[in-house]
């Protein structure tokens, strides 16, 4: 048989076990949770609008809602937190890949297939940064779904479907989010871009009640836009969509108000509105400079939509408020405000934040390692000082128990048995070789006891 040689002490294994938390009966370690994160998600738009609307539980009641998420939690036998906002989904599981993540999604909503995102690792707790301090929505810094996500951890907390250590990856969250909304600027809380929208078309109708109104989509939003204008006042609105038919089943009351047609017709006819408010949802732009809007001049162009559906070379003259009007509009900022600028400034600042996160981990990882192997030594010291009692010289095992201690806590590869044994025995101290012998040995054993334990 081979000589095996003597047996490997792996410190990244001791630092694993030392580290771990006891939480309901389960060992759990930081970093290992943040190893395991997975997330799948989808933010809204034409191409998934469908699957979107269908996994919200906005709508839900609470109990379905519950039961939702308690279905999901069994299918995968590991925690999950779900969070729906106006245009997203998302999913965290704890312990699961992301596919595995999405098949369990699927099989308890009843969806063949959904076009989610994924995320893996440290990513997941970027990522919902990003979301949750509003610099992946439409409006920048906008606050609302930061209530919304903190509504939705105490939610699954008081539910008992998040346990204490992996809620407390959240708390990283919007300790995060607090720091990028400090240094951006975003210390106001912002208004939601259906207050915007309102407000800015109650005006319009107060300056041109008797103008025609053109609203170009039907979904959500556009609906809303043809309420607020038809309550408050506007006449004469047109409504141009993809699918006449199919618009006034899902919103019969936009009838009340407005009449609808194609989106075709309104390209093909002289349709002169004096306001033309889009509402498509599209992963790309519709109207740009080689496909413009038709009779914009002298018309006010308002794009509502996310992503844009609007480009300012689409619009022949006339007023056009675009998403950065709309971002200068919720922070109450002057022409100064760069989009691009900002983005860039967070990209800088998330990776600070990330890094002093991951070193904050680490940190408490090597700390509480550091703290164990002294303590685990000192106990041990104890008994080497009873060994020695009633000789002449009694060494001072407690400090020698240090010096093994810090040697251990300095080694960032394994070592075998034999070069601690070598490292102990040695010691300047004056101390019996056979002690010195003892002393490694016990040493050793009880590093292997506790290595073993953590296989």
């Amino acid at each position: 048989m081979n000589n095996l040689g003597s047996p490997k002490i792996d410190i990244s294994r001791l630092i694993t076990h030392f580290s771990s938390y006891e939480i309901e009966g389960n060992k759990s370690h930081p970093e290992k949770m943040i190893e395991g994160l997975s997330m799948v998600s989808m933010k809204l738009d034409n191409d998934n609008y469908e699957h979107v609307k269908y996994l919200s539980t906005e709508g839900l009641c609470k109990n379905k809602r519950k039961d939702f998420v308690i279905s999901l939690q069994k299918e995968l036998n590991t925690e999950v937190f779900e969070l729906s906002t106006c245009n997203r989904v998302l999913y965290v599981g704890f312990g699961v890949s992301c596919e595995n993540l999405e098949q369990a999604i699927l099989h308890c909503s009843g969806l063949k297939d959904a076009p989610f995102e994924y995320h893996s690792g440290l990513p997941v707790w970027r990522k919902l940064v990003e979301v949750c301090s509003g610099l992946d929505s439409f409006i920048l810094g906008e606050l609302q779904v930061m209530s919304q996500f903190r509504g939705s951890v105490s939610w699954h907390k008081k539910n008992g479907l998040l346990s204490l250590f992996n809620s407390s990856f959240f708390d990283h969250v919007v300790s995060a989010n607090r720091i990028v909304r400090k240094n951006l600027g975003f210390n106001k809380t912002t208004e939601s871009m259906m207050v915007l929208a309102q407000a800015s078309l109650e005006r319009e109708v107060k300056q041109n009640s008797d103008k025609l109104a053109l609203v170009i989509g039907s979904g959500d939003m556009g609906a809303k836009a043809v309420e607020v204008l038809g309550s408050s006042g506007m006449s004469k609105i047109v409504v141009a969509c993809r699918n006449p038919e199919k618009a006034t089943q899902r919103y019969p009351e936009i009838t009340k108000y407005a009449k609808v047609i194609s989106l075709d017709d309104y390209l093909e006819k002289q349709i002169k509105p004096s306001l033309i408010i889009s509402t498509i949802r599209s992963s790309e732009v519709t109207f740009n400079e080689s496909n413009p809007l038709p009779s914009t001049e002298n018309a006010t162009v308002m794009d509502f939509s996310w992503p844009p559906s609007v480009d300012i070379s689409a619009v022949e003259s006339g007023e056009f408020l675009g998403m950065e009007h709309w971002i200068r509009m919720s922070h109450k900022l002057g022409q100064e405000w760069n989009y691009n600028e900002t983005i860039e400034d967070s990209e800088k600042l998330l990776q600070k934040i990330e890094d002093k996160f991951t070193s904050a981990l680490s940190d408490r990882s090597q700390a509480k390692f550091r703290t164990e192997i002294y303590s685990t030594l000192e106990k041990l010291s104890k008994g080497w000082q009873n060994s020695i009692e009633g000789e002449n010289s009694e060494p001072n095992m407690e400090a020698f128990s240090r010096e093994i201690a810090t040697w251990i806590c300095k080694q960032s590869k394994p070592f075998d048995t034999t070069t601690l044994e070598n490292m102990v025995k040695s010691s300047k101290r004056q101390i019996s070789p056979n002690l010195l012998q003892h002393i490694a040995d016990n040493v050793n054993q009880k590093l292997i006891e506790i290595h073993n334990s953590t296989l």
